[in-house]
């Protein structure tokens, strides 16, 4: 097969995008399990696990700007046909994102009194963003299908989703901070690791009984040996945590 740049581009941008994305999902995903886990801290630890996130929050978001702009870029049309098809959840995520910037910053300022409705705001916000980003997994993964069984699919995904990103904030908790909320943040991840996985390994079986497209490219050769090292990598990361 001869390269040309007719065939290298879509590569290239399609590998851009999915790095950006995946580098949006690890890095913003722990910002988003720190606001998701805020409700079960006190009011003090609340301020350090906000603390934690504050100098990388806002760029970490970034990466999904990248992606998106990616997206519109280099393949326009699909572009289209994914956001129109996602309208409703990629507005929800908007909101929550938008929710969780203004109450990161009027929390600082606010009195004591309306603190509390800042915080609360900031872990609703980050719910929000977090179950529209399932609720898009899985309809991307079901070809956009309204169904029943890809609407409970996608259901599933939205609810599940934001048990990994506590996950990811714990984890990240456990890095950054100490004493009493370190503890806590080791209890927040042993609780949350059992649903994630479970949730984990559930979507990854009803992914391709839901998609056809996604049946056919994990279960044929050569692909299912390519693919094979991804849920052995997993499998021994879980049992490592």
């Amino acid at each position: 097969m001869d390269f040309t740049w007719t065939t290298l581009l879509p590569l290239i941008f399609m590998g851009v995008m999915g790095l950006s994305l995946l580098a949006y999902v690890v890095l913003d995903g722990y910002d988003l399990g720190v606001g998701i886990l805020l409700p079960f801290a006190r009011d003090a630890e609340k301020d350090i696990m906000v603390a934690s996130i504050g100098p990388f929050w806002d760029a970490n978001e970034t990466w999904l700007v990248l992606g998106i702009g990616v997206l519109l870029v280099a393949f326009p049309k699909a572009h289209g046909l994914v956001l129109t098809n996602l309208y409703l959840p990629v507005a929800v995520m908007l909101i929550g994102l938008v929710l969780r910037g203004v109450s990161f910053d009027f929390r600082v300022k606010a009195r004591a009194a309306q603190k509390g409705t800042w915080n609360a705001l900031f872990a609703g916000g980050s719910l929000m963003a977090a179950m529209a980003q399932g609720w898009m997994l899985g309809s991307y993964l079901t070809g956009f299908d309204d169904g029943l069984w890809p609407t409970l699919f996608a259901l599933l995904i939205a609810l599940t989703l934001p048990t990994a990103y506590a996950m990811l904030g714990a984890g990240w908790l456990i890095m950054k901070t100490w004493d009493e909320l370190q503890l806590k943040a080791v209890r927040w991840a042993r609780a949350v690791l059992w649903p994630m996985g479970a949730a984990l390994v559930g979507i990854s079986l009803a992914t391709p009984l839901v998609s056809a497209t996604v049946f056919d490219k994990w279960f044929s050769m050569p692909q299912l040996i390519g693919l094979l090292p991804i849920p052995v990598a997993c499998a021994a990361a879980f049992f490592a945590a």
